[in-house]
């Protein structure tokens, strides 16, 4: 009889820890990335904060760099690095 009632009393007190926590989450976590494009242009002094056009280039730092793009600009770092090597050899 213990365990039944104490299987209760624990999910009762689950039901209740989960939402105290969920409402102790950071402010800025449902900040949308275009919140924080308009917030960084701001702080950069931007001229157009609050147009699509404006916040482009913003919005664009939020983006993830992919795979492919990482194996490319890596391509052109040692590309660089060989043609400063090579002094305008083939190819730089």
């Amino acid at each position: 009889m213990k365990l039944p009632t104490a299987c209760v009393v624990s999910v009762l007190l689950f039901c209740v820890a989960v939402p105290a926590v969920a409402q102790t989450a950071k402010p800025g976590a449902r900040e949308t990335a275009r919140d924080r494009a308009v917030k960084r242009c701001k702080e950069n002094r931007g001229t157009d904060c609050t147009s699509a056009a404006g916040l482009k280039e913003w919005l664009r730092e939020e983006r993830p760099v992919t795979v492919e793009a990482r194996r490319a600009a890596a391509a052109a770092r040692r590309h660089r690095e060989q043609c400063a090597k090579t002094k305008g050899g083939s190819g730089c």
